[in-house]
C-alpha cells in the first residue's frame, strides 16, 4: 500500500499544530503523571490537534507558507516551546497547592512523614497529595479543562510565529504571576500558619509558668491534634477557595494568552 500527501502544507500544518497540544498536554494535570501510559498521552495530542485544527488551519498554513517547507523546524521549535511554556504556566497554577500541602505539613509536624511516590518520581506528603488528588477531582468533575482547553485553542492566533515576541514583550506579567501564586500559598495556608504561631505562644507561656514540664513533647502532640482538628474544620471553605484560586488563575492566564 502507498501513502502519499496530497497537499504538504495542510500536513506540516497539522503536524506543527500537534507539535503544541503534545507539549501542553503532557503537563496537564493528572496527565504528568507517569503512570499514564505514553500512547495515551500521545493519542489524546493527536485527536485534541486534529479536533481543533479546522479552527486553527488557516494560520498554521500561513506560518509554513511563511518559513517554507524546508525550514519546518524553525515552527516546529516555535510550537514546542510555546506549548511548553503554556503547560508549564497551568502546572504552575497547580504547583501552588502542593505548596500549600508542603507549608501545612511542616506546620501541623508531619515534615518527618514523607514516602517515595512512583507516579510523580518524587518525594511526597501527606496533604501534598490529599490537597493536589482533591483537587484534580474537583477540575475534572467541574469541567475546568473545557475553558483550558479554548485557552490553547484560541493562543493559536494570538501567541504565533507571525507575533513570535509577544511572550518576550511582557516579562512583567510574569513576575506578577508567580508572585500571586506565592501570595497565593501562603493565604490558604494561613489559618494553620496563625494557629502554629498561637500555639507556640501559648506553650511558651507554659514553658514559663510550669518549667518542669516537658514542654517540647506536649507541644508537639498538640500541634498535630489541634492542626488536623483546625484542618477538619476549614476543609470544606479551604477546597473551595483553592478551586476559586485555580479558576481565577487560570483564566486570568489564558486572558493574556488572548489578547
Amino acid at each position: 500500500m502507498n501513502v502519499s500527501i496530497l497537499d504538504q502544507h495542510v500536513f506540516l500544518a497539522f503536524w506543527i499544530g500537534f507539535s503544541r497540544w503534545i507539549a501542553v498536554l503532557f503537563q496537564l494535570p493528572l496527565f504528568d503523571n507517569v503512570s499514564v501510559p505514553m500512547i495515551i498521552k500521545v493519542l489524546t495530542s493527536f485527536l485534541l490537534a486534529f479536533a481543533f485544527f479546522p479552527g486553527t488551519q488557516g494560520t498554521l498554513i500561513a506560518e509554513v507558507k511563511l518559513v517554507g517547507p524546508d525550514n519546518i523546524w524553525l515552527l516546529m521549535m516555535f510550537h514546542t516551546t510555546t506549548g511548553l511554556i503554556i503547560g508549564f504556566l497551568v502546572k504552575c497554577i497547580m504547583s501552588l497547592f502542593v505548596a500549600t500541602g508542603s507549608i501545612l505539613t511542616q506546620q501541623i509536624g508531619f515534615s518527618s512523614v514523607s514516602y517515595f511516590d512512583p507516579t510523580q518520581a518524587q518525594q511526597v506528603g501527606p496533604f501534598e497529595r490529599l490537597i493536589e488528588w482533591t483537587m484534580i477531582v474537583l477540575i475534572l468533575s467541574s469541567g475546568a479543562l473545557v475553558p483550558m482547553f479554548k485557552g490553547v485553542y484560541e493562543s493559536f492566533f494570538s501567541v504565533n510565529f507571525l507575533n513570535a515576541d509577544k511572550l518576550l514583550k511582557t516579562p512583567e506579567y510574569f513576575v506578577l504571576f508567580f508572585k500571586a501564586a506565592f501570595s497565593a500559598s501562603i493565604l490558604l495556608a494561613g489559618p494553620l500558619i496563625f494557629a502554629n504561631l498561637l500555639m507556640n505562644l501559648v506553650m511558651g507561656i507554659v514553658a514559663r509558668t510550669v518549667p518542669q514540664m516537658n514542654v517540647l513533647q506536649v507541644s508537639f502532640v498538640l500541634n498535630i491534634g489541634f492542626g488536623l482538628l483546625l484542618f477538619i474544620g476549614i476543609g470544606e471553605e479551604f477546597f473551595q477557595v483553592s478551586f476559586d484560586l485555580y479558576v481565577e488563575k487560570l483564566g486570568d492566564w489564558f486572558q493574556f494568552l488572548s489578547n
